[in-house]
């Protein structure tokens, strides 16, 4: 326990040294990496989903019907949210998982051309 609360303390003592806009460059840097994140997780769902359809003919009926994912790809679980639509599917960012710009944020950063959804079966998405 000892060695938990020396970082922690240390970390908040050493934060108030930071000047604002040194924070604002690393808040800046966060947001575009979480940026990448979720633009990273999006199409890894949108991969799996649509290589279940070619392989068994049909969209899973939830997430946990794709098979072969690895630990890292599991991540998914939490940060989209997926809906069988008859032969379509939503498919959407968890705000949660996308928010940016301080706490209840709920604003998803991503928005993709018309172009990116063609041939896809993903019908509706908060990020189209």
């Amino acid at each position: 326990m000892k060695k938990l609360m020396l970082p922690l303390i240390l970390t908040v003592l050493l934060s108030s040294c930071i000047p604002d806009r040194v924070k604002e460059e690393i808040n800046e840097g966060m947001m575009v990496a979480q940026k990448m994140l979720a633009d990273q997780e999006l199409k890894k769902a949108i991969a799996y989903i649509e290589l279940h359809k070619l392989r068994n003919g049909s969209y899973p009926n939830a997430l946990s019907d794709l098979k072969f994912l690895s630990a890292m790809d599991s991540s998914l679980f939490n940060s989209i949210e997926y809906t069988r639509l008859d032969s379509v599917y939503e498919l959407n960012l968890n705000t949660e998982f996308s928010s940016f710009g301080g706490e209840g944020t709920k604003e998803v950063p991503l928005k993709y051309p018309p172009e990116f959804w063609k041939g896809l079966g993903c019908a509706k998405s908060n990020v189209k």
